[in-house]
């Protein structure tokens, strides 16, 4: 009976308490119950477990991250916008806290009775700040400080929200945030804890903009509040290298000094003896001291993947003394030991690089600069003319890299063969001994490897790790290797050369270039296939084939050395400012080769140049031989007369406005003005090749007005002769093509296609509407079966990448009518940017010029409500004039 009392209590407490727990999990009552129950389960269930997976999360996020030390260091580093190591913990941490919103929020009355929701939506704004989507962040922040705005909480969302709008670039923003909540913890409205996090983030935010003047008070004021250890001794860190950047030596010795009292890590410990070895100075007496220092670290085994920076260390204590030769020795060390901090490797190569123009030794200036460009970061300071410089000596290198060539082998061809094929197998012999001693090393490695092993406990055999040729285990293996790829060979001369017969034939007579054979003019049937060309470093032929044996060749090979010597004289004057070089190049090359055909303008540049040169003598030396050689040329005039180039420019101007003159005079049907000016710009600028074409298109349409069709169809077919290239032959051949299909001849009872291109006109202008300010494109319509469409798409888009590449345009293609596709180009804002691509574009031979031999194109401009137009009516011609009246193509 007792038991049965027994057990019917405790069901009874059961059930109330599963009564008790059902009616508090429900979040639709504000009652004491419930709220205790979702206090207690938001906080030590969900709540927790997702801040706990968020510290553990950030830890380990901190752990991973990498500091450049050879820019200053920002106070808090999350990493680069394209990294997302805190993907996984942010969004579990997201997912534990939006839980705990949905299931233990008791929002009545605007008042949230959970004391855990405004921290639970903290931790998805952190989270999403650890993943680094910062606007969501920010928004997060900026709803928790509307939402919460009666809680405290609300200054750490303000501080939250200006650290995301400084990772985002917001610097405004954040530094008015910052403002705000630093005026109202003056004020004591907002506790004194945050007074440290903000002086801070002012002092990362001044930091990331590069304004580190303006952070130094920030980072002192910090101190001064007793932050902890770790970010104690990074504003340590960061104090000196801002006073290193403003050439305080002392005061960046002295805080690098605190550094390696409190320092957390052996990398930062490390750059901090790096910097304070840079802040040695000519005027102290400590060089010996510090050198020897730097000396010992490069033999401490912890230090073998930071020698990069030590030598650099090394290299800076010797510029700082003047001494070249070290600062060279010492920079070229960093960059060869440099392996993993390819920073390091770009900045050691730039101030190698630099020290190698100033000499100048322009060819080790672009290797190095070369160097520089792989690694450099896009956001360093004169990246832009960095880049523009290496191009420069890039394409100077290449210039003398070819002359270099092409005189070795004019020389070896020149040769007599007994002399030439003993170069030739000293060159084999060469490669083959550095490619048995690639093998050695690589052998040599491997047995130390073993030995190392060995060492260890990890082979018992002995003898392992002796010098090579010491080791008989090594020797046997090495000996296999050799005779498995060459056999058993005597040794003797030209070891590697089975038949020796081939090696000096002394029966053959020597070469004579001039006695080579060749081709007979207009023999075809003597000419043969052209031979497979040699890969194989250890054949003869491999060192022959480019040899110019043939006048034919030999006068290929001069032409490139001329080409190559103009080229860099031009690179030296315009490229480096370097009078004495481009000196030597124009006068080796006139003195070499006294048929160049661009003399004339040599003998100009050599003038200029000893003109700047203040070398009156040489200067009227190159103006005689100017003026009695090449009198009519344009450099000439430009002597005699100096305003002889304004002049020039003058005459352009002049028939550009004679062309817009008698454009006006044919739309307004003046044809005998039009047929005059034609006559008038042909006489007075005879050599414009650009307009004259269009003078004499609009005269050929003005004769088939006033006179006989036949005069009109001599003067289209003659443009078409003078000028195939010309746009104005395209249009010639589009009215001989209407001429063809037109019913009349002219005046003389039908109708002239001059009526008939005014009719297609106003039948254009009928369905087509001119908008200068709507958006425009550019089109390309191509027959598909002559082009190879989807390439010419590649090019157009290579063509935007270069010329336009901040315009973002957008490159399509589809089916138009009868085989032909249209490509188009979007958007341009209006006409006037659309005609300007439209010019620039049919500049770039690499696009046209195969469809300029096809002739199977059009192309033209059409705004956005002409498109669908053009495309329901299929006919390109009717637009074609509709474009050319309301599109003049300007040059």
């Amino acid at each position: 009976m007792i038991s049965t009392k027994k057990y019917t209590l405790a069901g009874i407490l059961l059930l109330l308490a599963g009564t008790f727990f059902f009616s508090a999990c429900s979040t639709k009552k504000n009652t004491w119950t419930r709220r205790a129950y979702h206090n207690l389960t938001a906080h030590y269930n969900v709540y927790w477990n997702g801040m706990d997976l968020m510290r553990q999360g950030i830890k380990d996020y901190v752990a991973q991250m990498n500091d450049n030390f050879a820019l200053v260091i920002p106070v808090y580093n999350f990493g680069d916008k394209t990294g997302n190591k805190a993907a996984q913990f942010s969004d579990n941490a997201i997912k534990k806290a939006s839980k705990t919103i949905q299931k233990h929020s008791m929002f009545f009355n605007h008042k949230e009775y959970c004391k855990w929701i405004d921290d639970s939506y903290m931790l998805i704004g952190k989270a999403y700040f650890y993943k680094k989507d910062y606007p969501m962040a920010r928004r997060t922040f900026e709803f928790v400080i509307k939402t919460y705005n009666d809680s405290d909480i609300k200054y750490d969302a303000m501080y939250w929200q200006a650290m995301a709008n400084i990772q985002m670039g917001d610097y405004t923003h954040a530094e008015s945030m910052l403002d705000m909540l630093l005026n109202r913890i003056n004020k004591g409205e907002a506790p004194a804890k945050y007074e440290l996090e903000v002086n801070l983030a002012y002092a990362n935010s001044f930091i990331l903009q590069k304004n580190y003047d303006a952070s130094v008070p920030y980072l002192n004021r910090a101190l001064e509040l007793k932050p902890s250890g770790r970010i104690k001794t990074r504003i340590y860190f960061i104090l000196g290298q801002i006073y290193q950047k403003q050439e305080d030596p002392d005061r960046a010795a002295g805080m690098y000094t605190r550094v390696l009292k409190h320092s957390t890590t052996y990398e930062m410990e490390f750059n901090a003896k790096i910097n304070l070895a840079q802040c040695y100075t000519s005027k102290s007496n400590d060089r010996d001291y510090i050198v020897k220092k730097l000396t010992k670290m490069l033999k401490d085994e912890k230090n073998k993947d930071y020698l990069d920076q030590i030598y650099y260390a090394l290299a800076q204590i010797y510029l700082t003394d003047k001494d070249t030769s070290q600062t060279v020795k010492y920079l070229t060390q960093s960059v060869s030991t440099s392996k993993n901090n390819n920073y390091q490797r770009s900045i050691s190569a730039l101030q190698l690089a630099d020290i190698y123009f100033s000499f100048p030794n322009y060819t080790k200036a672009q290797a190095y600069y070369d160097s520089t460009m792989q690694f450099l970061p896009k956001d360093f300071s004169n990246y832009k003319a960095i880049k523009k410089l290496t191009e420069t000596l890039t394409d100077l290198v290449q210039q003398l890299q070819l002359i270099s060539r092409e005189d070795s082998l004019l020389n070896l061809a020149a040769m007599p063969e007994e002399a030439r094929n003993k170069i030739i197998d000293k060159l084999i012999a060469n490669y083959v001994a550095e490619e048995v001693k690639k093998q050695l090393d690589e052998q040599t490695k491997q047995q130390n490897q073993m030995f190392a092993g060995q060492q260890e406990g990890q082979y018992t055999s002995s003898g392992q790790g002796r010098w090579y040729f010491y080791n008989a285990a090594t020797m046997a293996n090495g000996f296999s290797a050799f005779a498995k790829k060459w056999a058993r060979r005597k040794l003797e001369d030209n070891w590697f050369l089975t038949d020796k017969g081939i090696s000096v034939n002394t029966n053959e007579p020597p070469a004579d270039t001039s006695h080579a054979p060749t081709l007979a003019e207009g023999d075809t049937t003597s000419a043969k296939k052209p031979e497979k060309r040699s890969t194989n470093p250890k054949d003869r032929k491999f060192y022959t084939q480019d040899i110019p044996f043939t006048p034919a060749k030999v006068t290929a090979s001069n032409k490139k050395i001329m080409e190559a010597y103009y080229k860099a004289g031009f690179i030296y004057i315009e490229g480096l400012n370097d009078n004495g070089h481009s000196v030597d190049c124009f006068e080796t090359l006139v003195k070499r080769y006294p048929d160049f055909p661009r003399k004339a303008q040599t003998y100009y540049e050599l003038y200029t140049l000893y003109k700047a040169l203040k070398n009156d003598e040489k200067a009227d030396y190159f103006r005689t031989q100017l003026l009695t050689n090449y009198p009519e040329t344009d450099y000439a005039k430009m002597l005699v007369n100096q305003n002889y180039l304004q002049e020039l420019a003058s005459k352009k101007s002049e028939i550009s406005k004679l062309y817009e003159i008698t454009y006006k005079a044919f739309q307004n049907q003046q044809y005998y003005m039009v047929i005059s000016n034609t006559a008038e710009a042909h006489a007075k600028y005879s050599k414009d090749t650009a307009l004259l074409p269009r003078f004499d298109y609009m005269r050929a349409l003005s004769l088939g007005k006033i006179e006989v069709v036949d005069s009109m169809l001599v003067a289209l077919n003659k443009i078409q002769q003078e000028y195939p290239a010309s746009p104005a032959a395209n249009l010639a051949q589009d009215v001989l093509n209407t001429l063809a299909n037109a019913s009349g001849t002219g005046p003389h009872g039908g109708k002239s296609p001059a009526d008939s291109s005014l009719a297609i006109l106003k039948q254009a202008e009928s369905i087509y509407k001119y908008d200068s300010t709507a958006i425009h494109f550019y089109v390309m319509i191509v027959n598909s079966s002559k082009v190879e469409v989807n390439a010419l798409k590649i090019k157009i888009a290579d063509f935007n990448t270069k010329f336009h590449g901040l315009e973002s345009y957008e490159v399509n293609s589809l089916l138009f009518d009868n085989g032909e596709e249209m490509i188009t180009v979007s958007p341009f804002d209006d006409a006037q940017t659309a005609m300007q691509y439209l010019v620039s574009i049919r500049d770039s031979k690499y696009i046209f010029t195969k469809l300029e031999t096809s002739g199977s194109y059009s192309d033209f401009v059409i705004s956005v409500t002409n498109y669908p137009v053009l495309y329901k009516n299929k006919d390109i011609p009717k637009y074609q004039k509709f474009f050319e009246k309301n599109y003049p193509v300007k040059q």
